[in-house]
């Protein structure tokens, strides 16, 4: 039976740093300054005091509690003289960071912060494991080990005097908790106990740091068009707000790539910049003929940057730009903006409740290897602004009112067209119930642009075209939105059917040549846009005319999640004369084409989403689009097809067809295979791109073996065979083997 001895703790209070109290728990400091001048809570089934020697013994189930730390053992000698104590048998250090460290003798002094240990297991609050014969403990904040090991990695539970996964054995290993590092000296790396690796200096951070300057891991592998590539970088954590990272890759088919990346945030803005040069050569096209341009100067800037000004406003910035179109493929980078056209802008935005204003300068880099690509403009300037009012401010009529303003500057190159439009807008929009279930949404809307077009396309070669020109136009029109849902419930579910009907009026207004079309060339008819009032992107194109437009939806949906829909509409055009809509957008004719959309999910497992288009006179198939998935006992499928034909006055003019089907088997908790391929269907069909790869996922070890094909012009860059590996090891980061990761954890 444990017993308290309070005349004895009242006499070790003045005993030293080492005094004893009672105190409860919720009274201990957490401030480490006050560690040292914390008391001591005692607790031993017996206690024995030497005066003449000056020597307290504690034994049976004796426990030693001082700032957050706390000593249990057999038994705990304490030497008043020299203020140390020795603790026996079963000794357990439990440090207030929540580390526990076992060890068969262990010798304290300095309030716990000093000591002496024999028989060391220390068990880490990351999972991580140290094991040594020896070691010592010194100002409470570092630990140095010696003929030690060290380990992320979990004991078997049916041996767990088994050798662990991997471990690295050391014959000194120094722990610093303050610095948040681990430092080995003569370091071996062991396999299931087999050493297979050896450095006379290793360190790594201790898993509970996130930050800390060193090595990032390496990474390494081979590309069929960089040959075999080894990478290295080394990460300055230069303080709290900044940091950089500079590395190399050398390779043995190209010139060496130096990379560099630097990180800065304050208090309400943070900056990145990266970027990445060589000297090496390239592939191009030219005229249809693959060209071998010389070596020279290659490289690719980005920044990424975010400025929060105030409740309202903030600006930022994006910059993306590169030397050449392959680049960027060639060395696998990744980028913030599309692969095909690279983007750079500068902005700045207000949010103010419903409201909502944007202005920003826009740059574009196409890396399209087409021959004759448009020549993309800069935006110099757009800005949006968009006001709404709150619903019932809208005095009489009632609904909500909306304005809007914008401005949008286009400038080309040399020549090309420049084009500068302002404009202005007004709303009203208001939504009905009636008693019967009969749902209406009316809007109306009032609008109006000017534009200034200067070098017009076919104004050098056609004396008809005026170089300059100036055009304004004003447009209004009305959408009501009527549909009628009707439900029936059932036991475990209820099935829906609804009605839509639309009836859009606009008056005609004849197509001017004089207005370009920048920003509503892409029409693209779904069940998504279909009773849009205006089927047009962007502003340069209105749909002028009454058209009405019919639809039904009808789906059942049960009470756990699970559901299934089909949805079908068109629409119609009272007056087809001068229909502003291009050749395979669907609503270039009186009637547009059947448009639909067919969704089911079951249980979470399975996935439908099929999306139609469909020709008005003969239903034959305009544009197919599945998005399929399934998860079947360890199985993943997926699957995506997209059938859609081209259209004129767009930059797609072609039939595209492809699909790309994807599988992943999971053997267990820990094994994956996977794979995917994509292939071209259309007029060139054939394979373009497949990968395969397995993955093991273990508690302190991962491995992913990845290889990847693809089948693409040479002169796009991305064309070639790569072989992903990584190896993942708990706390000393992820071994990389792709040309387009730059590492892993701090070393």
């Amino acid at each position: 039976m444990k017993q308290s001895f309070p005349f004895l703790l009242l006499f070790l209070l003045t005993a030293g740093s080492f005094a004893l109290s009672v105190r409860a728990a919720d009274e201990v400091s957490s401030d480490p300054g006050a560690v040292e001048q914390a008391p001591v809570d005692f607790q031993a089934d017996q206690l024995f005091h030497d005066e003449q020697k000056q020597i307290i013994r504690a034994t049976g189930d004796v426990i030693l509690i001082q700032g957050g730390r706390k000593v249990a053992a057999d038994e705990i000698v304490y030497n008043l003289q020299s203020d140390t104590a020795l603790a026996k048998g079963n000794v357990v250090f439990a440090d207030s960071n929540g580390d526990v460290h076992n060890a068969d003798e262990v010798e304290f002094n300095e309030a716990l912060k000093n000591g002496l240990v024999q028989g060391l297991q220390s068990y880490l609050t990351d999972g991580s494991r140290f094991f040594a014969s020896s070691g010592e403990h010194d100002d409470g904040v570092s630990t140095t080990m010696y003929d030690a090991r060290y380990t992320p990695c979990e004991t078997c539970r049916d041996d767990p005097d088994d050798e662990p996964l991997w471990q690295i054995r050391a014959s000194e290993v120094r722990h610093d908790k303050q610095d948040k590092r681990v430092v080995y000296k003569n370091a071996r790396f062991e396999v299931e106990g087999v050493p297979v690796a050896y450095v006379p200096y290793f360190a790594h951070a201790d898993g509970s740091v996130k930050r800390k300057s060193g090595f990032l891991t390496p990474s390494g592998g081979y590309t069929s068009d960089l040959g075999v590539f080894v990478e290295g970088n080394y990460y300055w954590s230069i303080a709290p707000d900044k940091d950089l990272t500079v590395g190399l890759r050398a390779m043995t088919d190209e010139a060496p790539l130096l990379l560099g990346q630097w990180r800065q945030g304050w208090s309400n803005a943070h900056l990145q910049l990266d970027g990445s040069m060589t000297y090496s050569e390239r592939t191009d096209s030219v005229a249809g003929m693959k060209v071998i341009r010389n070596e020279e100067f290659r490289g690719y800037v980005k920044a990424d940057g975010l400025w929060d000004i105030n409740d309202t406003w903030r600006s930022g910035l994006e910059v993306n730009l590169t030397t050449d179109d392959q680049y960027l493929r060639q060395y696998d980078f990744e980028t913030s903006s599309s692969d095909d056209v690279l983007k750079s802008q500068l902005f700045v935005e207000r949010f103010d409740e419903r409201n909502y204003t944007v202005g920003r300068l826009v740059a574009y880099q196409d890396l399209r290897i087409e021959e004759d690509r448009t020549d993309q403009p800069n935006v110099l300037p757009e800005v949006h602004a968009g006001f709404f009012g709150a619903p019932g401010s809208m005095p009489v009529l009632g609904g909500r009112w909306s304005a809007e303003g914008s401005l949008l500057g286009l400038q080309r190159e040399s020549d090309g067209q420049d084009m500068y439009r302002v404009g202005a807008g007004l709303g009203w929009n208001r939504r009905l119930v009636s008693d019967y279930g009969l749902v209406s949404v009316f809007d109306a809307v009032l609008r109006g642009e000017f534009y200034e077009i200067n070098d017009r396309v076919g104004s050098q070669t056609d004396v008809t075209i005026s170089n300059n020109s100036s055009e304004a136009r004003a447009f209004a029109n009305f959408n009501a939105l009527t549909s009628y849902p009707v439900a029936k419930y059932y036991e475990k579910a209820q099935l829906v059917v609804e009605p839509l009907l639309s009836l859009t009026v606009a008056p005609n207004i004849d197509l001017d040549e004089n207005i370009p079309n920048e920003d509503s060339q892409d029409v693209q008819l779904d069940a998504s846009n279909l009773f849009e009032a205006n089927r047009f992107p962007g502003l340069d194109r209105v749909e002028d005319d009454t058209h009405v437009t019919y639809g039904l939806r009808t789906g059942v949906y049960d009470y756990d999640g699970n559901y299934g829909d089909i949805f079908v509409g068109q629409s119609y055009r009272f007056d087809n004369d001068e229909n502003p809509f291009s050749v395979g957008s669907g609503l270039n004719e009186q009637e547009s084409d059947v448009v639909g959309q067919i969704r089911g999910g079951f249980e979470d497992a399975y996935t439908l989403d099929y999306r139609f288009q469909l020709d008005n006179d003969t239903l034959a198939s305009r544009r197919h689009e599945v998005d399929a998935s399934a998860n079947i006992k360890g199985v993943s499928l997926g699957s995506q097809y997209l059938f859609a034909k081209g259209l004129e006055g767009t930059d797609i003019i072609e039939t595209r067809e492809q699909i790309t089907n994807s599988a992943a088997y999971y053997i267990n908790d820990r094994w994956r295979l996977s794979g995917a391929a994509r292939h071209d269907l259309g007029t060139d069909p054939g394979l373009r791109q497949a990968h395969v790869g397995v993955d093991y996922y273990g508690q302190c070890f991962s491995v992913s073996l990845i290889g990847l094909r693809n089948l693409t012009d040479e002169a796009s860059g991305d064309s070639g065979t790569e072989v992903f590996v990584r190896i993942g090891l708990k706390n000393l980061g992820e071994f990389q083997s792709s040309a387009l990761s730059f590492g892993g954890e701090d070393e």
